[in-house]
């Protein structure tokens, strides 16, 4: 029961009082208790500022993370010699070797635009005299588009028509000049650059007929399709007429006569890199090598130099620094103690907490091994092992503690030689395995596979920054699968892959039986952990069971610097660590402390409730005797009154 106060305490002994019991338990309370609640608020105080130390370990730990993540060290910047305006602009992705290179644009890639004479409205009839049908066909890059024009097809109907036949790669749309009086006219542009996509029109279509019971198919030209061709300005240039076999096997039509109406000519962009000249269908180009892209502007020469990005790494040192300085402030105002007034910070004498800043500075400032090449004096690279350590990339340590970064001995040590800097800071010293297999070719599928020579750029393989086009054999001939089995045919192209020697990679055949499925597939390995690409056609590269497919090489992290301190913190804030422990240590004992506390209060309160009922009982007994005291008083009293 609940201690609570008895009004008749005191009443007859003055004494045995509700405030006499009070004051007991209090004092009781203060011996036994007080001291538990004294633990529990300093274990508190102390989880809190840990829990301050803890947050700043977590920041300095990323800035750890940051430097020793090899990742940093594959940034790259691209230096270009011309700011403003330049002919050309490159972008390197991460990893890529560092280079430089001379760029000189001759000719920009143009789409093929052509535009109608003017006309009265966009929405006229092209003919309405037009009897029954014709037919309009527009060539491009080996494809037909052809559409059907009547005598109530407008302008307008007629752009949408060959917009949707030729699933937009030619844009048809009619265009308000805003000229007087005939302000409309109708433009026809390739959706992409380059020579292959030159538009030809053809003023008819493929039709079949029959002589004798025998069917043949061939192109057929119309003259109502020539006259709605010359109606809209584009008379065909039908000086050289065009065999029905001819379009059939060159998939090209006309061209027309009135070039004011031929905007831009398809053209592909021409230019020389390092003095090697290039061809490239489009201004864009991302085949120079995996994770470069070079985007040509107008004519004119620049010079480019992909360098080490070294800002993140350097805005990374900043940040550990400002981490580790934030960390020692929340370190000696938790671990201080200051002589002259007797006062201590809460972890003050706490190992676990003390040891931190020692620790770190150990491992901070430890010198590393590193392996690397440098030139002797004749130039040579020499494989030779240095001692580096932070103290070299510009960290400095105070005699008050705290860290300071002279970005210029950074920024001249980096440019050294990078690899020992990468191998010091993230200890990176190769690659995972790239492994990549294709899809199972069935054996049944024996006709899947063409024996058609490869063309340029069908199918090509970019590994350790250098393209391979598999179009050519070793020996400069044309090469085509061979074989009378899928087998032999992907085993041919196998042979052909490993004849080029490609240095670090190695291609087999494996066989493939599985749940019912038999047939092969191609596998790719390498050990050096350079960038793969496979790029081509998607219909051959399908036939080998393959698709365009880029692997970028994963580092495998190494014992630099930072791996080690990251390890270190890892033994500190992990989940055995020394600081995770005393935290989880301080929390058990306060658990306990507040168990402890709670057992004792409830004995203490039991005790008092007993020692009020005792008190009740002896008020009740002095009350008895006091009554009886009074009765005797009284007797004797009125006995002396009747002796006088």
């Amino acid at each position: 029961m609940a201690l609570g106060t008895l009004s008749s305490l005191g009443f007859a002994s003055g004494v045995l009082t509700q405030e006499t019991i009070d004051k007991l338990k209090k004092a009781e309370e203060a011996g036994r208790i007080d001291p538990y609640k004294k633990k529990i608020e300093e274990n508190a105080a102390k989880q809190k500022d840990l829990t301050e130390i803890k947050t700043k370990l977590l920041a300095f730990q990323t800035a750890v993370s940051s430097l020793g993540d090899a990742t940093a060290f594959a940034a790259r910047k691209v230096s270009s010699s011309i700011k403003d305006n330049p002919a050309a602009s490159l972008s390197a992705d991460a990893g890529v070797a560092l280079q430089s290179m001379k760029v000189n644009v001759t000719q920009l890639a143009e789409k093929d635009v052509y535009q109608s004479k003017a006309l009265a409205t966009d929405s006229g009839v092209i003919n309405a005299n037009l009897n029954g049908e014709a037919k309009l066909t527009f060539f491009q890059n080996g494809k037909e588009y052809t559409v059907t024009i009547d005598k109530t097809t407008t302008y307008r109907d007629l752009a949408d028509k060959i917009t949707t036949a030729s699933d937009g790669n030619i844009v048809a749309k009619i265009i308000n000049t805003g000229e007087k009086p005939d302000g409309y006219r109708l433009s026809l542009s390739s959706k992409e650059t380059g020579e292959e996509n030159a538009i030809s029109f053809y003023p008819g279509s493929k039709e079949t007929t029959t002589q004798n019971g025998v069917s043949k198919t061939e192109y057929k030209e119309n003259e109502e399709a020539k006259k709605i061709f010359t109606n809209l300005g584009w008379e065909l240039n039908t000086s050289t007429s065009l065999k029905p076999e001819d379009v059939e096997k060159n998939k090209t039509g006309y061209g027309i006569k009135d070039q004011a109406n031929h905007l831009k000519k398809a053209q592909n962009a021409e230019f020389t890199m390092d003095g090697i000249k290039m061809i490239r269908p489009s201004n864009t180009i991302t085949d120079l090598a995996v994770g470069l892209t070079l985007t040509l502007n107008k004519t004119g020469e620049v010079n480019f130099e992909v360098q080490q990005d070294t800002e993140a790494i350097t805005k990374a040192m900043e940040d550990l620094v400002n981490a580790y300085n934030d960390l020692v402030a929340n370190l000696n105002a938790s671990t201080d103690f200051n002589t002259e007034t007797g006062t201590k910070g809460t972890l003050q004498g706490v190992s676990e907490v003390n040891s931190i800043r020692s620790t770190l500075i150990s491992a901070l400032f430890d010198s590393v091994p590193v392996e690397g090449v440098v030139k002797d004096k004749n130039g040579n690279d020499m494989k030779t092992t240095v001692m580096l350590s932070m103290q070299d990339f510009g960290l400095k340590i105070s005699e008050s503690g705290n860290l300071s970064f002279i970005k210029s001995d950074f920024e001249k040590k980096m440019k050294e030689d990078i690899s020992f800097a990468e191998g010091f800071f993230a200890g990176i010293t190769k690659y995972k395995d790239i492994d990549h297999a294709g899809q199972t070719v069935e054996t049944k599928d024996k006709d899947k596979i063409k024996e058609e020579e490869f063309g340029l750029g069908d199918f090509k393989i970019v590994f350790n920054y250098e393209t391979y086009d598999l179009s050519k054999t070793k020996d400069g001939k044309r090469f085509k699968p061979t074989g009378n089995s899928v087998q032999e045919k992907m085993q041919s192209l196998v042979d052909h892959i490993n004849s080029l020697g490609i240095d670090g990679l190695s291609v087999k055949l494996e066989e493939v039986k599985q749940s019912g499925v038999d047939g092969f597939k191609i596998k790719f390995h390498s050990e050096n952990g350079s960038d793969f690409a496979i790029e081509g056609k998607e219909d051959l590269l399908k036939q080998f069971g393959l698709s365009a497919t880029k692997i970028t090489a994963q580092p495998i992290e190494g014992k630099g610097i930072f791996a080690q301190l990251k390890s270190t913190l890892e033994g500190m804030t992990g989940k055995n660590g020394s600081i995770t422990k005393y935290d989880d240590g301080l929390t058990k004992d306060t658990e306990a402390l507040n168990k402890s506390k709670d057992s004792t209060q409830e004995m203490i309160n039991k005790r008092f409730e007993t020692m009020q009922m005792q008190f009740l009982q002896y008020e009740v007994i002095l009350n008895r005797l006091n009554t009886q005291l009074n009765t005797i008083s009284n007797m004797i009293n009125a006995a002396n009154q009747n002796n006088n």
